[in-house]
């Protein structure tokens, strides 16, 4: 019984080092590729100041309904 424990604790502490070195390995061939050389500026979400907005900003009406059959 002692044997089977142990092997199994082996395998185990392999697959978690198996995964630490390919973690590692990635982190080290990726790297931080540094801040993004995009920019998107000021993204409103807001919706009444959404060019995508079914409605005003001040109206009290029901948002149409986007992409159903009735």
């Amino acid at each position: 019984m002692h044997g089977s424990n142990l092997k199994g604790w082996l395998l185990v502490v392999g697959l978690g080092l198996l995964f630490v070195c390919w973690g590692l390995f990635l982190f080290f061939t990726i790297g931080d590729k540094g801040p993004p050389s995009w920019d998107f500026g000021l993204v409103r979400d807001v919706p009444g100041e959404s060019p995508y907005s079914t409605r005003g900003p001040l109206t009290l009406e029901e948002a149409r309904p986007q992409h159903v059959d009735r």
